[in-house]
């Protein structure tokens, strides 16, 4: 019977005998493979000594067919199973002590080893600005050579797959469901072009729905691929603030953006920094630290210094501005890239009351030259 199954189902079987944060490592070490726990008797189990009660009860079951059926998912669908002992594993999971001992892949599953990773993670009712200081913080990281991780949920960490995405570099999202399961479906399209552009992963079977542990669970995967965490807009129970003390709690760094000291939305964020957070005020603000343990892999030179510039797009669009436009249309429509605007930076550079400026979008929306994208963004069409 054993013959006919890949090592993958193994490997599974095993990850899900022992559950999450155990040491699968040392067993599929002493055992040379997760084929071979499974090989051994139960009396070379507990000899090893690293088995709890109910891990024991769940590998005597030897029951290989949700991990076979899982395979067979992931194949018809292309996707990765990455173990602990795999060379596409994250480089710094391995070294927090309850990683995940199999991660799913959607995706480039290198790079996941890319050493150089921030998490940038927040609100997700977030506000304008928050999002549009996510988008421009992760389009200026990944063009200084770090790859961007986040939750791949609503606001902040939509925000930072775009950004990322936007500047051509690479971009991770750590899910807290099964790869295919029917969670958030408004984030569906970015979460297939995120793993265009990166890799979306789960250490959940493929199809399992989210549970209310499932996310906390997640949060410490995106910490523990980081160098630093960052958080932007995190209220006084943000479940960001369980990301940051994930990564205080795995040694990582921890940075936040500051915000309005009167607005309940960033109470999280300002608490962090004088708790002894970096304040993160731009990319390289973020990458600084890092350079001389990465000097080949960090471009610190192509970091903008403040988030105030505007990111540019990995191919800029050359874009004619049609000669029939008004002078408050051409004004609003040459602000407006490729890489798609927020609202408030055309309020804040067109100099355009909002009643002007909404209806001057809405002209240019009209005439096909610009499309609104989610988040009151825009770009040209």
């Amino acid at each position: 019977m054993n013959g006919k199954y890949p090592d993958s189902v193994y490997q599974i079987w095993l990850a899900e005998a022992l559950g999450a944060g155990s040491d699968y490592l040392t067993a599929v070490t002493e055992f040379e493979s997760a084929r071979g726990v499974f090989e051994a008797s139960e009396i070379e189990w507990r000899m090893l000594g690293i088995f709890t009660p109910n891990q024991l009860a769940r590998l005597s079951r030897r029951d290989l067919s949700v991990a076979a059926r899982s395979v067979q998912i992931c194949s018809n669908n292309g996707w990765h199973i990455i173990a602990q002992d795999s060379e596409y594993y994250p480089v710094h999971l391995k070294n927090i002590k309850d990683g995940p001992a199999l991660l799913y892949v959607n995706g480039d599953p290198d790079c996941l080893t890319a050493p150089v990773c921030i998490s940038v993670v927040g609100a997700r009712e977030a506000s304008n600005y928050g999002k549009e200081v996510a988008f421009r913080l992760a389009a200026s990281l990944v063009k200084g050579g770090a790859t961007v991780v986040s939750g791949g949920a609503l606001g902040i960490d939509s925000a930072s797959h775009e950004g990322a995405i936007s500047a051509g570099g690479k971009t991770v999202a750590v899910m807290g469901c099964g790869l295919g399961a029917a969670y958030l479906p408004e984030n569906e399209a970015l979460r297939n072009s995120v793993s265009k552009h990166g890799a979306v992963i789960s250490e959940y079977l493929p199809l399992s729905k989210p549970t209310r542990a499932s996310f906390p669970m997640r949060n410490r995967i995106i910490s523990g691929m980081s160098l630093m965490t960052v958080v932007i807009e995190a209220g006084e129970r943000s479940g960001s603030l369980g990301t940051a003390k994930h990564a205080a709690a795995q040694g990582r760094d921890v940075g936040a953006v500051p915000g309005d000291v009167i607005s309940s939305a960033y109470i999280g964020s300002n608490v962090l920094i004088s708790n002894g957070a970096k304040m993160i005020t731009s990319a390289a603000s973020v990458l600084e630290d890092y350079v001389c343990q990465y000097p080949e892999l960090i471009a610190f030179d192509k970091l903008e210094r403040t988030l105030w510039q505007k990111p540019q797009s990995a191919e800029p669009v050359k874009q004619r501005t049609p000669d029939h436009l008004s002078d408050m249309q051409k004004k609003v429509y040459e602000l407006i890239g490729a890489e798609s605007v927020s609202y408030d930076y055309l309020i804040i550079n067109s100099s355009l009351e909002a009643p002007e400026l909404s209806l001057t979008l809405t002209e240019l929306e009209l005439e096909g030259l610009i499309v609104q994208q989610p988040g009151s963004r825009y770009k040209i069409s």
